[in-house]
């Protein structure tokens, strides 16, 4: 499996590139990416925006994007660890959201954190979310992702998402609301966000018998991923449909 520990943190770009993955066939083996990401919502593409983020942050200067998988809406900070596996051998593996989240359990609860699977997608800690999950199917591939709160800024994520409702939709997937919590309130302080990520991917590799290799991005790899950035995830007709 190739790893790919994305330095970028333009979040319409870390988009694109879990999508140019997916759909092209770069690599003959699977690909971890490992990436943070500028604050922005990202939200399941089944979703409706205007149902899932309070209408104060439509004006504020956080992007709002249209993801390919499906799921709740999230917001992603500087703070906030995002984990994209993309995968050929998808057997057993679809809506098997445990099989990707067991490592990470793992090497927290190894950390003392009391994580632990809350179906069908979450890890929790205690009764507070810290983790939520989702899957996309393409180009006969499967892609699982999902983010881990280390230290993200949970006032906006009360505000915007947890503490916003509307009347349900029957058109659209609204998020399951849960309270959330970060990482950093139960590990110890000598573990940075890089230290984490680098245990992390350790663990899965290991967990799942994996030798990695690095990857890095290609001149190619980022005209095209930018050249998608342009055409799709820029596009408020991607972005905002109802």
């Amino acid at each position: 499996m190739a790893v790919l520990i994305n330095d970028s943190l333009d979040p319409y770009f870390n988009l694109a590139t879990e999508e140019y993955f997916i759909r092209n066939d770069i690599l003959k083996e699977d690909i971890l990416i490992i990436w943070r990401s500028n604050p922005a919502f990202v939200f399941g593409r089944n979703q409706n925006p205007y149902n899932e983020i309070s209408p104060e942050y439509f004006n504020k200067k956080i992007p709002i994007i249209r993801r390919i998988s499906g799921g709740g809406t999230v917001y992603l900070d500087e703070q906030t660890i995002n984990y994209t596996y993309i995968t050929c051998d998808y057997k057993r593996k679809i809506s098997n959201y445990k099989y990707f989240t067991d490592p990470i359990i793992e090497e927290l609860n190894i950390l003392k954190v009391p994580a632990r699977f809350v179906p069908k997608s979450h890890i929790f800690v205690n009764d507070k979310k810290i983790s939520g999950n989702a899957q996309a199917f393409i180009n006969n591939k499967l892609m699982h992702h999902g983010t881990l709160l280390f230290n993200s800024n949970l006032q906006i994520i009360y505000s915007a998402l947890v503490n916003f409702k509307i009347q349900e939709n029957e058109h659209k997937i609204l998020s399951n609301k849960s309270d959330v919590t970060n990482i950093s309130d139960y590990i110890g302080q000598n573990i940075s966000i890089d230290i984490l990520i680098d245990r992390l991917v350790k663990t899965i590799c290991y967990k799942k018998d994996i030798n990695s290799s690095p990857y890095v991005l290609t001149e190619k790899d980022v005209l095209e991923i930018q050249s998608l950035v342009e055409s799709k995830y820029l596009k408020p007709g991607w972005n905002l449909q109802n």
